[in-house]
């Protein structure tokens, strides 16, 4: 009786131990999945204001830009109104200084802030501001130190050159990494090497991480302008020059445009020195290019423009300007800089985006852009009815 008594005492005791332990291996495996499902539900919350912030962001972003595009256009048109003044007023002391104050939009009128940021909605009573979303700053830089742009293979780009004070040399650097074919890969390759400026035909194989070769078109007037001033060169003066500039190992860091490929001999591109490697960053391809005078002498008065194209390859690049010591000159109100800060809720991104003011004029690319070939019939008579629009085009 008491060995049947132990064996059923033991047997009881056995059974409560998995019990037990198949509760706890139970629980454990509950709060797993538990902590699991709040981790990504934290996680999509997450990512969810993350996107919001940005886009509140980016929304100071286009107000800044409303505000540039407004201001431009109030003294484009010499236009005197109280929003006028007010957005003058707000850019003022943006001018000569690195950034404006958080509220310069909202001093400017455009847009109203409540308790220091500007709540993201369409109307006062449209419910949106229970989702939480505003930006809280956003900073306007009307001068900046360089100029950032990027050109896909055999297209152009007019850049105006405006200094906050006169300038004389260029600063142009061309293709970063995200012009190689993998960033996996940091070496620049060049399409040959010494003094040899070969050109390859239109089509033929030119390597992902060859540079590209840049066309420079350096224009500009003084005070005074006659259009026969782009043909002159006299007293060392000129108004408009071309360099071709040829990716290269052993080329150049500085070089002026009286190398003109059109002005003087030998007509070839010009060899740029380029590091063979993009392993720091930056740009691979750097040179110093002095401008000339104006034909009437005026470097104070100097309106001059930039005409970047890429040749065989795509090409980021960046512009900056010198004076006669190699000082730095601010670029003024050719690309603004934004920094807007966003929020969603109690989560903020801030975002850095560079503006293009383009309203004051435009500038064409081409006279005429053609992808096949181009015939022109000419007829020369007295007598208009001797015209003919027949012809025949040769390939």
């Amino acid at each position: 009786m008491n060995k049947r008594r132990n064996l059923r005492s033991q047997s009881g005791a056995v059974s409560i131990f998995i019990v037990v332990f198949s509760a706890l291996l139970l629980t454990i495996i509950t709060i797993s999945f538990v902590q699991l499902m709040v981790r990504d539900q934290r996680q999509a919350t997450a990512s969810d204001l993350s996107q919001s912030a940005y886009d509140s962001a980016q929304a100071g972003v286009e107000d800044a830009k409303r505000l540039l595009l407004l201001d431009q256009a109030c003294r484009n048109d010499n236009t005197v109104s109280p929003l006028c003044a007010n957005v003058s007023g707000a850019l003022a002391i943006v001018v000569g200084t690195l950034q404006s104050a958080c509220d310069t939009l909202d001093k400017s009128g455009i847009v109203t802030a409540t308790n220091g940021e500007v709540l993201i909605q369409q109307t006062t009573d449209d419910n949106a501001a229970k989702l939480d979303q505003a930006y809280t700053c956003v900073k306007i830089a009307v001068d900046t130190a360089d100029y950032l742009g990027q050109l896909q293979n055999d297209e152009s780009a007019i850049i105006p050159l405006k200094g906050d004070r006169p300038f004389s040399q260029i600063e142009l650097s061309w293709f970063s990494t995200q012009d190689l074919a993998s960033t996996s890969n940091l070496t620049v390759d060049f399409p040959s090497t010494g003094t040899d400026v070969s050109l390859p035909r239109v089509g033929a194989l030119w390597p992902a991480n060859n540079p590209a070769l840049l066309r420079a078109q350096f224009m500009q007037l003084g005070s005074n302008f006659k259009l026969s001033d782009l043909d002159d060169s006299t007293g060392g003066g000129s108004n408009a020059n071309t360099l071709f500039l040829y990716p290269s190992e052993t080329g150049s860091t500085s070089m002026g445009f009286t190398l003109d490929a059109r002005r003087s001999s030998p007509n070839a591109p010009q060899p740029v020195d380029c590091r063979p490697s993009l392993a720091g960053g930056g740009y691979a391809c750097t040179v110093l290019l002095q401008v000339p005078n104006p034909i009437d002498g005026d470097v104070n008065n100097r309106n001059a423009f930039l005409r970047l194209s890429a040749l065989y390859n795509k090409a980021h690049f960046q512009i900056k300007l010198k004076d006669s010591t190699g000082g730095d000159v601010k670029l003024s109100g050719v690309q603004p800089e934004v920094d807007s800060t966003g929020r969603a809720n109690d989560l903020f991104r801030r975002v850095m985006a560079r503006v293009e003011l383009r309203g004051d004029f435009t500038y064409p690319d081409a006279e005429i852009d053609i992808s096949g070939n181009l015939c022109k019939n000419f007829s020369v008579t007295t007598n208009n009815t001797d015209y003919s629009a027949s012809g025949t085009c040769l390939p």
